[in-house]
């Protein structure tokens, strides 16, 4: 009875040991989260449009125009409130002739911004007319940022839908003139539009230039401006791998969209002589000269007739174009060597050429420059 009993003792006191021993080696794995993607954005997957992006440009939310340069033959953006000078919230759309507009102001009817067109005459603009036929649906809400094409009948435009992919998306529309209405509008899909807010899509045509811009993976207040080289008509991404295409479809990275390096340096160029040639037309309407020569300690030349040698004055001309060339190559220089940083090693043999070759012609022209400046200072002194 006694061995009973010390048997019953040790049982009692080996048994919980065994249970805590097996709590202790048990582990709780936490779960993996499982990531779904959005139905909508893989419905537009297969349909992903293949497109060259030259440049990016991250600047402030509120100035995101100023990334947004176009030919002025083709017409500009502007505020509302600018514009008009007056309060109000939205874009406005003005044709090269400064005669018509379309813009975008908040409806009380309709609770939500709406777009309106409005002609200029005698007496000035004449009370806006909602655009007919752009949302006879009533999918669409809160449409602003229009931007319409030289040929007066397609008009790009962001709005927001349930039936989107995220807050605002880019549309296209074209005007129907037997209709007297614009035709149901379509989503421009990807890459153009994301999960954030993608808005104004815009086209130089003369410069074959386009730009959007979007907030997706920026920070609170800031806007992430494209621009991209047009297509006239949409080239679809075909790659059996899906990673590829939602890469591209996402824009992880513009370089992974360069198909051709020479075709994207020529668009950095034209880009850059859009912003020298804006520039210099806002140097020659200011008070600021356009050029500063500095002859000697006491001397600067600030216009032509302040040259005494009338050779100086073609030579001045010279240097002005060859400073213009300098900044450009600097330019898409700069832009190389920062994409040469984020690319495979593939990219970068082809990146190390084309740097290679920007900087012998920045050290040719350097040297042709700093000769002229001196022949022109040899001269006046």
């Amino acid at each position: 009875m006694k061995s009973k009993l010390i048997l019953f003792i040790c049982l009692l006191l080996i048994f919980p040991t065994t249970i805590n021993a097996a709590k202790r080696k048990k582990v709780i794995r936490p779960k993996t989260p499982v990531v779904v993607e959005d139905p909508r954005f893989t419905s537009m997957l297969g349909s992903t449009a293949r497109i060259v992006i030259a440049d990016s440009t991250v600047t402030d939310s509120t100035k995101f125009m100023t990334a947004i340069q176009v030919n002025k033959e083709e017409g500009r953006i502007a505020t509302y409130q600018d514009f008009f000078r007056k309060p109000g919230v939205g874009m406005v759309y003005v044709n090269e002739l400064g005669n018509k507009c379309i813009y975008s102001k908040f409806d009380k009817e309709l609770g939500y911004k709406y777009l309106f067109q409005s002609d200029l005459l005698s007496d000035g603009w004449t009370e806006g007319e909602p655009l007919a036929g752009i949302n006879d649906d009533g999918q669409l809400f809160d449409l602003d940022y229009p931007y319409l094409m030289p040929d007066g009948i397609t008009l790009y435009f962001a709005a927001k839908s349930s039936e989107g992919l995220g807050g605002y998306d880019i549309y296209r529309t074209r005007f129907d003139n037997d209709e007297g209405k614009y035709l149901a509008p379509e989503n421009l899909g990807l890459p153009f539009n994301s999960d954030a807010d993608d808005y104004s899509y815009v086209i130089d045509e003369q410069n074959q230039l386009a730009y959007f811009a979007s907030n997706r993976r920026q920070p609170k207040g800031k806007t992430c401006v494209y621009c991209f080289i047009p297509t006239e008509t949409r080239q679809v991404v075909t790659n059996s791998d899906e990673t590829v295409v939602r890469s591209l479809a996402r824009i992880d990275r513009i370089a992974d969209t360069w198909t051709d390096k020479r075709e994207v340096t020529a668009a950095l160029q034209r880009k850059q002589n859009i912003y020298a040639a804006v520039r210099s037309q806002s140097e020659n309407n200011g008070k600021n000269p356009r050029f500063q020569f500095v002859i000697n300690d006491q001397k600067t030349y600030t216009n032509m007739s302040d040259f005494r040698i009338p050779a100086n004055r073609q030579r001045i001309k010279e240097l002005l174009s060859m400073q213009k060339q300098r900044d450009d190559i600097m330019f898409v220089l700069d832009k190389t060597r920062s994409y040469y940083e984020e690319a495979t090693q593939s990219e970068r043999m082809s990146l190390k050429n084309d740097i290679l070759e920007s900087e012998q012609q920045l050290e040719a022209i350097e040297r042709k420059i700093h000769q002229l400046e001196k022949t022109i200072r040899n001269t006046e002194n």
